[in-house]
């Protein structure tokens, strides 16, 4: 009784961390796509402003910046000290993404280890493949909801993350020239886009027989 609690705790927990473990990768997909960024500052006019050059040395900085420990916001030209203290805040942010993402992995892998010793393996690494997919799934469509008056969710957004207020800028400022708003809808939208095709990956795995060939080749 005991063994089937755990069962059951193990692989609620999991799919909670799937959960997480899309959505962080997803971001982290997209926030280091290049390519994402140039098709964005050429469609909102941002190279015309600023040139093309500048702009990409730019990105590439504030990319290394924000994903990095290393990397000094004080090295990047153009930003006024209240862009580079709202930058230092992104970048704390991120890292605790970071840093919750790889727990989350090696979470979930002992979770797995552990599932592995007690009875139906297989039908409980299917479930949480599965359920992980399927859940992943309502939370992107709750927020797809959310967002579709996107300003409103924008504004909420910022405001929860940044309760100090410092992310608001005039239109003259380089953040702003930079990451219309725009910009972060089409980066929320190939984020959803990564979400579901990792959800939808996963309920295909789960679902499938890959299991069951898998285990008759070990026989």
């Amino acid at each position: 009784m005991l063994k089937l609690k755990e069962q059951k705790t193990l692989i609620i927990l999991s799919i909670i961390l799937i959960v997480f473990i899309l959505f962080s990768a997803s971001f982290f997909l997209v926030l280091i796509d290049r390519s994402f960024y140039d098709k964005s500052f050429d469609k909102y006019g941002v190279y015309d402003e600023l040139g093309v050059m500048g702009v990409r040395s730019t990105i590439d900085y504030l990319i290394n910046y924000l994903t990095s420990e290393n990397t000094e916001i004080n090295e990047i030209i153009g930003f006024m000290p209240e862009e580079k203290s709202h930058l230092e805040d992104v970048k704390n942010i991120i890292q605790w993404i970071k840093a919750l993402g790889i727990a989350s992995v090696v979470l979930l892998f002992a979770f797995i280890m552990r599932l592995s010793v007690l009875k139906d393996f297989k039908t409980n690494i299917k479930r949480i493949l599965v359920y992980g997919g399927i859940t992943t799934l309502a939370v992107l469509v709750i927020i797809f909801v959310l967002s579709i008056n996107f300003p409103s969710f924008f504004e909420v957004f910022h405001k929860i993350l940044f309760p100090q207020g410092n992310y608001m800028f005039p239109s003259h400022y380089l953040l702003i020239k930079l990451f219309p708003q725009e910009l972060f809808k089409d980066f929320a939208r190939k984020m959803f886009f990564h979400t579901a095709i990792l959800s939808l990956v996963l309920i295909f795995l789960g679902s499938s027989s890959i299991f069951s060939k898998i285990q008759k080749r070990k026989f």
